[in-house]
């Protein structure tokens, strides 16, 4: 049997025989460089160690399709600002007619209502390992961007902040199926047509109840999620 060459292997995906320019393209590598090496008073991303650029670029080429509908971005569940930070610096957003809106705790998962054991868990060790409290971070990071809101909070308390926003793209990443469940009911409605939801936990086995519920949202609104191989997930409006 041939050993297949793989030419490009992390965060659980390997693969062969793809072409991967999209990963050196220039403006969407120093993007995503500048975003993930950002480093300021001691504090840097926790996931530098990973090869997150498979799943930086679904990001940026679903904000970049957003930049042809009329709408807002929202991004829930933010950590460092790796995902909104290589948006907002490929896409110059300082310089565009829109709305970015950041919503977390910027200190780690919440301890919320409905969660699993097994959720618990995942909180508990996700906070222990890669979590720190990064508000100022975040704040530091994006200061140039003075159309970027960053709402600190647990959700969906927060969403009042946007009520009636219109939303052209929206990142879901909140590790917990009964927060990301309340999110997606309470801003579908506000998704212009056309919009992208990407679901960052979609299709990871840890993630299952998350995936089941996604599934079931998606068949309650008539839509199929695609489930990409990064473990990610698109749900288009």
């Amino acid at each position: 049997m041939t050993t297949m060459h793989v030419d490009y292997t992390s965060d659980g995906l390997g693969v062969a025989g793809k072409n991967l320019s999209f990963m050196a393209e220039p403006g969407f590598l120093e993007a995503y460089e500048w975003s993930m090496n950002f480093t300021w008073n001691g504090q840097a991303c926790p996931w530098r160690k990973m090869d997150l650029r498979w799943r930086t670029h679904i990001c940026v080429w679903a904000a970049r399709h957003a930049l042809h509908l009329d709408g807002a971005f929202v991004e829930c569940g933010v950590d460092t600002a790796l995902y909104s930070g290589a948006i907002a610096r490929h896409l110059d957003f300082a310089n565009l007619p829109r709305r970015f809106v950041l919503f977390d705790t910027f200190a780690g998962i919440p301890d919320v209502t409905d969660m699993t054991e097994a959720e618990r868990q995942m909180k508990d060790s996700l906070n222990t390992t890669y979590y720190f409290d990064c508000h100022d971070f975040v704040k530091e990071k994006l200061r140039a961007y003075p159309n970027i809101d960053i709402i600190r909070g647990v959700l969906p308390g927060t969403l009042s902040a946007i009520q009636d926003l219109r939303i052209a793209y929206l990142s879901v990443d909140l590790n917990n199926a009964a927060s990301e469940k309340a999110v997606i009911e309470a801003l579908w409605p506000q998704l212009v047509p056309g919009a992208v939801v990407v679901i960052d936990d979609y299709g990871f086995t840890p993630h299952a109840r998350q995936h089941d519920m996604w599934d079931a949202f998606a068949t309650s609104q008539d839509r199929l999620i695609a489930s990409l191989p990064t473990g990610q997930g698109l749900l288009l409006k």
